[in-house]
């Protein structure tokens, strides 16, 4: 039977999380990339780039990438939503009240990065736990970043899942704290898809976005495998991975660990709207390749 925990130990972001993107070709495979919509005469009549005008009197709008542009984000566990939980494959747990994001940033280029997680009432086994420097129960993920990704091909490109994952931007590790007499670390990566509650957010306009890290049993993400763009920022191949997070203990053997978040992530300004794309390139499509 598959258990789902509301985590959150190494990111929010999410992140990602976002399910921001956008598209353009890449040798015969089409890849998921972060822009948004513009008003700036292109080949769309509508503000979600979306309609391909009929007329040229209604070519009011155009699909950029982030190219040399950035895009702020901040994050806060959905109310709600249970604690935040790290759980390892031998089931030992750390659990954390609260989690906030106040930095986070998507580009320049196919990116997300200066993601930093910030956790409150975090404790195990009764020993609270805190990052160096932080009061009790205080846990701050070091700086993530990571890139988009294909986590499921489908039949149609264009109804592509895809997602993005977080990994250190500087070194391995994502976290490191205390808990008591133990020092925790957490290195390896996490992926998170452009879905929520099974709704695909691939191609649409964006502000705001409840992001789901998932874990199912002990030590296991969901998912743990994907195909990232392979763009040179937390992956240099456009190939199949498994990647997971790694908990290790003072004392213990390091094992494969799951986390489980579920989060509100908001652009900064509130106004501005992100997208993750993926397009069929085959001239027809509305949501069509940028050339």
């Amino acid at each position: 039977m598959k258990r789902t925990r509301i985590m959150g130990l190494c990111l929010v972001a999410v992140c990602a999380v976002f399910a921001l993107t956008a598209t353009s070709a890449l040798a015969l495979e089409n890849l998921p990339h972060y822009g948004k919509c513009e008003k700036v005469k292109g080949p769309y009549s509508n503000s979600g780039c979306t309609k391909l005008a009929k007329v040229a009197e209604k070519e009011k709008y155009s699909w950029v990438p982030m190219g040399t542009k950035t895009v702020g984000f901040t994050s806060k566990k959905q109310t709600g939503s249970g604690k935040a939980v790290l759980e390892g494959a031998s089931g030992s747990e750390i659990t954390c009240e609260q989690q906030s994001q106040k930095e986070g940033e998507y580009g320049p280029e196919d990116q997300v990065k200066n993601v930093v997680g910030e956790f409150s009432g975090c404790q195990t086994s009764g020993f609270e736990c805190n990052s160096e420097g932080k009061g009790k129960g205080l846990i701050d993920t070091f700086k993530l970043h990571g890139e988009p990704g294909i986590v499921e091909k489908l039949a149609k490109t264009e109804k592509n899942v895809d997602g993005n994952d977080l990994r250190a931007q500087s070194g391995t590790q994502l976290a490191k704290f205390v808990c008591g007499p133990v020092e925790v670390k957490v290195t390896g990566g996490v992926v998170v898809k452009a879905a929520q509650e099974g709704v695909n957010k691939t191609n649409k306009m964006l502000n705001k976005v409840t992001v789901e890290f998932i874990a199912e049993a002990p030590g296991k993400q969901v998912p743990e495998k994907w195909t990232p763009n392979g763009g040179g920022i937390s992956n240099s191949e456009h190939k199949e991975i498994k990647e997971n997070l790694v908990g290790e203990i003072t004392g213990k053997a390091a094992e494969n660990s799951g986390q489980s978040l579920k989060t509100v992530q908001t652009t900064s300004p509130k106004t501005t709207k992100v997208e993750l794309r993926q397009c069929e390139d085959n001239g027809k499509n509305a949501v069509s390749c940028p050339k």
